[in-house]
């Protein structure tokens, strides 16, 4: 399947592995495949991918639970999930420390903006923003072999 894009990871490195690109259906009236790529959910990539950060968990969840086909998206999903698993556990087990985790919620708050701003920003070009070992762990869910029954 070539129809033109290409999975690119940015942030750690680049494992140069081809999305799974799904090319448009020849029937032009679903506005879903203006980038070259469909989902399962009837929303744009465009919109999907930084919704999934808005509702860390539950919205990242219902995302990799209903979209099947859209690779970009299910990173995001996985990513955002991901990272607001570290950051609840992250204040739960420091919660004893005065003002950790506020620090942490401030710092996690920004994480996720950024996230945002590249998910949407990046959606046209396939280019997953990877922030670190959670991005290599959601790229190995959504890529490669995994245990979870996502």
């Amino acid at each position: 399947m070539s129809s033109g894009h290409r999975y690119e990871a940015v942030g750690d490195g680049n494992i140069g592995i081809d999305a799974q690109v799904i090319p448009p259906q020849q029937d032009t009236t679903n506005a879903n495949d203006s980038v070259g790529y469909e989902t399962s959910i009837p929303i744009h990539p465009k919109i999907l991918a930084p919704l999934s950060y808005v509702l860390p968990v539950i919205g990242g969840l219902i995302i990799i639970i209903l979209e099947r086909r859209n690779t970009y998206v299910r990173l995001h999903a996985w990513q955002s999930v991901i990272l607001s698993m570290i950051v609840a556990l992250g204040s739960m087990l420091l919660f004893w420390v005065p003002f950790v985790p506020y620090l942490i919620h401030l710092a996690s708050f920004v994480v996720f903006v950024v996230c945002i701003y590249h998910a949407w920003k990046d959606a046209e070009t396939l280019t997953f923003f990877k922030l670190g070992v959670v991005g290599d762990f959601a790229e190995r869910q959504v890529l490669g072999s995994t245990v979870l029954p996502f």
